[in-house]
């Protein structure tokens, strides 16, 4: 079932959303807002949002010198903080091809848990830490439903390149710098006199193994079972930004 904080952060935003547009909707009985905006053929803006992210994880049969083997998983979702730009192309009256650039910045944790060649757990399970830095450079498909009265419902979906910036070999867990991320979400345009607000809702998935296994500094450490004992690991994340365009 969905966690207490997690349905907080889905249901939140669209109580919002649908407050803000009873009441555009009472505005736009006296007054439609920008009412050649959607006609443009670039329009530009930026972005803040929040998310909630973590890894997925697939364990190895790696087993340290006493036979004993670690199983990974994540500690639950974790929040971030997202701020960026919007270009946007209108295509036709109904579709726009956007380019959104973001920073993502953020914490994710995992949990492993240590087992005897015969099942048996050992202690209790060890956190770590892993602190990327990303930069998101994807490209989304938009399509927009009709315009009633100072609000505008759309769909998007699209993917894009991902560049993790912290590379702190230090750490216990490193992180490739590449990645490629697919999204999709829904949205909704509120007009106002001078700019759109639009609250936006995405599921963000990425597609390639994150796990850096180029890591000679943790070589005969306590943290080598961190990166041996995964087999692949990677990213997703559940975002509500809010667009100004």
């Amino acid at each position: 079932m969905m966690s207490g904080k997690l349905r907080i952060f889905v249901l939140l935003p669209l109580l919002l959303a649908g407050a803000v547009q009873a009441h555009a909707q009472l505005e736009s009985k006296y007054i439609r807002n920008l009412p050649q905006v959607d006609n443009q053929r670039w329009h530009f803006g930026f972005i803040l949002g929040i998310g909630l992210g973590d890894f997925t994880t697939l364990p190895s049969e790696w087993t340290d010198a006493n036979g004993n083997s670690y199983y990974s998983a994540s500690n639950g979702l974790m929040p971030a903080f997202m701020v960026g730009m919007i270009a946007d192309l209108r295509l036709c009256e109904y579709l726009n091809l956007r380019c959104t650039p973001y920073l993502t910045l953020g914490e994710r944790r995992l949990n492993y848990t240590c087992f005897t060649p015969r099942g048996a757990q050992i202690g209790d399970p060890t956190q770590v830490s892993v602190k990327p830095t990303t930069v998101d450079v994807p490209f989304y498909l938009k399509y927009s439903g009709k315009r009633y009265g100072n609000v505008r419902p759309y769909i998007l979906a699209g993917g894009g390149p991902q560049f993790n910036i912290n590379l702190n070999p230090e750490e216990p867990i490193l992180l490739n710098v590449f990645d490629v991320q697919i999204g999709f979400g829904v949205g909704l345009m509120i007009y106002n006199e001078y700019f759109r607000f639009c609250p936006e809702l995405k599921f963000c998935f990425g597609l390639l193994d994150q796990l850096n296994r180029n890591h000679p500094e943790i070589d005969d450490t306590p943290y080598e079972v961190y990166t041996r004992s995964l087999d692949r690991l990677t990213s997703r994340m559940l975002a509500i930004t809010f667009n100004f365009e």
